[in-house]
């Protein structure tokens, strides 16, 4: 995919035991947000998670140049992951691919 941004984003959840976590339930619930918050384009967009961990938590999305603002609002501006209360915190973005290794947190 051309003209992409990737971003590094992590999960905080208030209760990581009653959570089930996978990048289907994940892409989900950005996509619902980006729907939510700016209409239809969340269909219209591509938005797919190209690394995933569920230990820690994070993912890397990778977004179309174009939505990349409204992409990164809608992932910040979540605030409830299966109504458990959450946040989410975009560690970097960056428009080469990203690996969990790239940010030393």
């Amino acid at each position: 995919m051309t003209d992409s941004q990737y971003l590094d984003v992590k999960l905080k959840l208030r209760d990581t035991e009653s959570v089930v976590l996978t990048p289907g339930y994940l892409s989900g619930c950005i996509l619902n947000s980006l729907d939510n918050l700016f209409g239809e384009i969340g269909g219209r967009t591509s938005l797919d998670i190209v690394k995933f961990s569920a230990a820690d938590r994070r993912l890397i999305l990778r977004v179309p140049q174009e939505f990349v603002e409204r992409a990164r609002i809608a992932v910040t501006l979540i605030g409830h992951y299966q109504e458990v209360p959450c946040h989410f915190q975009v560690l970097k973005t960056s428009n080469k691919q990203l690996d969990f290794d790239d940010v030393g947190l």
